[in-house]
């Protein structure tokens, strides 16, 4: 049979956070072991995969700026033909009279 907890010179518990398994000496209250997880080479290799789809995603979001850029600017010269036709447009025709207030009532 098992002894009681009081009784045991140490005791073997698994950290809740981080899995590793802690064999703690109760008279004493001294940590005596630690080991990690198993899944510490696992956590490393989850790093690098996150890294790679960290750099996929950079690329990806840099690539659709470039396009944006580009739009605007051939959105811009656009807007800069528009403008000097219509300034074209206007220079030919007479100003018209501003209405005021005033002429409302």
């Amino acid at each position: 049979m098992s002894e009681p907890v009081e009784k045991k010179a140490a005791v073997e518990v698994e950290c809740p956070c981080c899995g590793s398994r802690l064999r703690i000496d109760t008279v004493r209250g001294v940590l005596l072991e630690a080991r990690k997880p198993e899944s510490a080479s696992r956590m490393a290799s989850d790093l690098s995969e996150a890294q790679k789809l960290l750099a996929e995603e950079s690329s990806r979001i840099d690539e659709k700026y470039q396009q944006i850029v580009a739009a605007e600017k051939g959105r811009s010269e656009t807007m800069d033909k528009l403008f000097r036709n219509f300034m074209e447009k206007e220079k030919d025709e007479p100003a018209a009279k501003p209405v005021r207030d005033i002429d409302l009532d």
